[in-house]
């Protein structure tokens, strides 16, 4: 047992369906907007989870819209997506399956290219969905990508070929205005503002954590003290409770004292 692996090692995304919780009210309405094609921004805080609820929601957007969705993701902060090529290609490949779908030449040329390509694609039934990941990253790179990408992306997604979900820390407009960019492409979605687990959500993440931990049932009230609606705080809570149960000394004081210190580290690195 003392060897046993830490379950609540997640500090960053959770990539893991399994191991996701909650949020089931925003799943529920971002698959109802995709549903018929629309687009949706997701913004909170840093380290509230956009990237987690982004990565399950892609994770399961073919068994909740069909076979016929492609869905893709693409973390714009990865150095493949940092460069025109690198992020049509990606989209692309999920879409149409094809390896090299952008063409050489000028930005205009790839643009038709892609969008001509969604709009075949879309012709056959497929609903091409793409996840950005870190869209504030987008707006670092306008020299890169300009305002032609951002009004490709806004004709395919007014007229129903593209559907479109991002996350950012601050509301598209502000993003795209403040980076430079003109296009207006943030019009087409509509925002949902990430906030802290519900009561109900934090219950379910600590009475899990008893399950798969292993744990105590007195500890979910350390575990909801220390990580109150915060996913990151009820990880962490988590972990160090579950480190200590394995020693066989638990401390609640020093265990919180240590679970804050933490989190207070992470909190200062955006």
């Amino acid at each position: 047992m003392a060897d046993a692996k830490n379950p609540f090692h997640w500090r960053g995304t959770v990539t893991d369906p399994n191991c996701f919780v909650g949020r089931e009210r925003e799943l529920t309405a971002l698959f109802t907007r995709l549903r018929t094609m629309g687009c949706i921004s997701i913004v909170g805080d840093r380290r509230i989870g956009k990237s987690s609820l982004l990565h399950q929601a892609w994770a399961t957007a073919q068994s909740r819209l069909g076979p016929e969705s492609r869905p893709v993701i693409a973390d714009l902060l990865s150095a493949r997506h940092h460069t025109l090529d690198g992020l049509l290609n990606t989209i692309m490949k999920a879409v149409t399956g094809e390896e090299a779908p952008v063409p050489k030449g000028a930005a205009a040329e790839k643009l038709a290219a892609f969008e001509e390509a969604v709009r075949r694609v879309r012709s056959w039934g497929a609903m091409p969905v793409v996840f950005l990941d870190e869209f504030e990253a987008l707006g670092s790179r306008i020299e890169q990508f300009g305002d032609d990408l951002l009004e490709s992306w806004r004709s395919l997604a007014n007229d129903g070929q593209m559907a479109f979900v991002a996350t950012s820390a601050r509301p598209l407009d502000e993003v795209t205005q403040q980076s430079g960019f003109t296009s207006s492409f943030y019009n087409v979605f509509a925002q949902t503002r990430l906030g802290e687990f519900a009561d109900k959500e934090a219950r379910e993440f600590a009475q899990r954590a008893i399950r798969l931990g292993k744990l105590e049932l007195g500890d979910e009230v350390f575990i909801l003290r220390v990580g109150g609606g915060h996913p990151l705080r009820l990880q962490v809570a988590a972990w160090h409770l579950f480190e200590a149960r394995q020693s066989g000394q638990v401390d609640y004081g020093a265990l919180q004292q240590h679970a804050e210190a933490e989190v207070a580290g992470m909190m200062g690195k955006q």
